[in-house]
């Protein structure tokens, strides 16, 4: 199994798209989405399709999820914000 390493980089956006075939202008159109850091970059990587933009979502959006167990009487709580990485200049 191939573990993430630090150099790696993810890209910073996911683009969603209403798309409709170009051979088949009259389908309904179908929802895309890619991850890419610009939006030229993912039209680009459809080019038999017309594309009409729908979203713009941050890869690296703050998330926090809480449970809890009402017979334990126990919650949880995790907020992706609070880990992120600090750098220094």
């Amino acid at each position: 199994m191939a573990e993430l390493q630090s150099t790696q980089t993810r890209p910073e956006f996911t683009w969603l798209f209403l798309a409709t075939p170009k051979h088949y202008p009259e389908c309904a159109p179908v929802v895309i989405r890619f991850d890419a850091d610009t939006e030229s970059s993912a039209r680009a990587a459809f080019p038999g399709w017309e594309l009409v933009f729908a979203a713009k979502i941050r890869a690296q959006a703050p998330c926090r999820v809480s449970f809890f167990d009402y017979s334990t009487r126990r919650g949880w709580e995790f907020d992706s914000a609070a880990s992120q990485e600090v750098r220094h200049a």
